[in-house]
């Protein structure tokens, strides 16, 4: 499986304009597509390789979304 990692950096540098732009809806917004796009990649990764539910999510996360809570 291609990885889709590439839709984070995407979402990652769409957040920066935005908070650049002072667009303070618009990057809360961004804050939670990188977490739902993270949680998802990470789920179709682990149903593919078996990994387990407790691997940190956050670890490859750019930006501000690798410090925000993905619970």
């Amino acid at each position: 499986m291609m990885s889709q990692e590439w839709m984070l950096d995407i979402l990652s540098d769409l957040r920066c304009v935005a908070e650049k732009n002072a667009m303070l809806d618009l990057t809360e917004h961004l804050d939670d597509a990188l977490l739902i796009a993270a949680r998802e990649i990470h789920a179709a990764e682990a149903c593919l390789t078996g990994v387990g539910d407790n691997d940190d999510m956050g670890e490859g996360l750019p930006g501000a979304a690798r410090f925000n809570d993905i619970s």
